[in-house]
């Protein structure tokens, strides 16, 4: 479990499955709506796959925020990880959370063996793009997204 210096308060761990309720919450505010069941399902495959990484931000007990890290091995590009989601409880925003999730982010990916964090960002997220930018991550493609149900 990591504790952020600057919010001794606020304590970044791996999830749990007694999480699942938070974590379903949450990813509504993130705009991707899920039942607890869904959460437990997903979670399930997450927490056992070695190149995945599920955190919490907790406060007092409150999960305040969640982050999916995954490790890719890219053919063009080496080993990376990237930030799968991220969100902050929508009453707990600006308070540093983020930046502690981020900070286990980077822990991580040193852990990992890698030397980079990629992330995507909805271009409708201009918030959140002004607060990678102040974590330092640079701003080094625009593309669109596809995708096929199969």
């Amino acid at each position: 479990m990591t504790q952020p210096a600057n919010l001794p308060d606020v304590k970044v761990r791996t999830a749990l499955l007694e999480d699942a309720p938070a974590l379903a919450r949450l990813s509504g505010q993130l705009g991707y709506p899920a039942t607890i069941e869904q959460i437990l399902a997903r979670m399930a495959v997450i927490q056992n796959d070695p190149s995945s990484g599920l955190f919490v931000a907790e406060e007092s007990g409150a999960v305040l925020g969640w982050m999916h890290l995954l490790n890719q091995h890219l053919i063009e590009y080496g080993s990376r990880i990237e930030v799968a989601g991220l969100v902050v409880d929508e009453t707990a925003r600006g308070r540093g959370i983020g930046r502690c999730l981020m900070d286990r982010a980077e822990e991580w990916a040193r852990e990992q063996g890698s030397h980079t964090v990629h992330l995507r960002s909805n271009v409708t997220r201009a918030g959140a793009h002004a607060f990678y930018e102040r974590l330092g991550f640079k701003h080094v493609k625009t593309s669109k997204t596809f995708r096929k149900m199969t």
